[in-house]
């Protein structure tokens, strides 16, 4: 596997002032009515995109797109970057990808992820998961945040490859719990579970519920 620690020779003095910013809420004012007619309640049903996972301003079109982003979020006690669209090689599969990094520094180290669309359309999933005091994973996709049309209640599974040592198959599933609610102030937040699986369902790696609102990316996360 290729090496992909030089990401964490980046300047720590560098990262820092990158993070410590002081505007860590969106440069733009948040629209609820953009928000309002992308939700159908009497389906509960909603149409999400890319922009309520990377925090960023959208304009209410349904079509899927990577838009550019580069924002700071804090959630808790934490602060993180969402930076891209970017191509980038995959060295496993031989493939480019337009990816997102999503950079986050911590005591130990900087958790460096880098997400794109995955085949099936209906959702982000990471490419490669770099954190402090593991090995680099690389992974074929996944489903991690879900895009497009969803409804309260409904779940979804994306089966794809990992490579971290060996070669495996893993699933990612996505159960929608809350399609439209407001929560600490924000309005039209997603609440959904996921877990990541071996391809059997026997061995879950992890599992967690998560909390998205506009203009905030992730505001939520519990590890179950």
């Amino acid at each position: 596997m290729k090496d992909f620690s030089d990401w964490s020779k980046l300047s720590w003095f560098g990262l820092l002032v990158g993070f410590m910013t002081l505007c860590l809420t969106p440069a733009f004012a948040v629209d609820p009515r953009v928000w309002e007619k992308s939700i159908d309640l009497e389906k509960k049903e909603r149409y999400i995109p890319v922009e309520l996972w990377a925090g960023a301003e959208w304009g209410g079109e349904k079509a899927l797109k990577m838009p550019k982003v580069d924002g700071t979020y804090r959630h808790l006690k934490a602060t993180y970057q969402i930076k891209g669209p970017m191509e980038w090689e995959h060295p496993t599969m031989g493939r480019k990808f337009f990816v997102y990094e999503r950079i986050n520094p911590g005591r130990d180290g900087v958790k460096w992820q880098l997400f794109t669309v995955n085949q099936d359309q209906n959702g982000l999933g990471r490419l490669y998961d770099g954190r402090p005091g593991r090995d680099g994973r690389l992974s074929s996709g996944g489903l991690k945040f879900p895009l497009g049309y969803w409804k309260e209640g409904e779940t979804r599974k994306f089966v794809y490859q990992v490579w971290q040592s060996k070669e495996s198959e893993r699933i990612e599933s996505i159960t929608i719990q809350k399609i439209d609610f407001v929560f600490q102030a924000s309005a039209h937040c997603l609440e959904f579970y996921w877990t990541a699986t071996s391809r059997s369902g026997g061995t879950i790696y992890d599992h967690q519920t998560y909390t998205y609102c506009p203009g905030k990316s992730m505001v939520s996360q519990i590890q179950h």
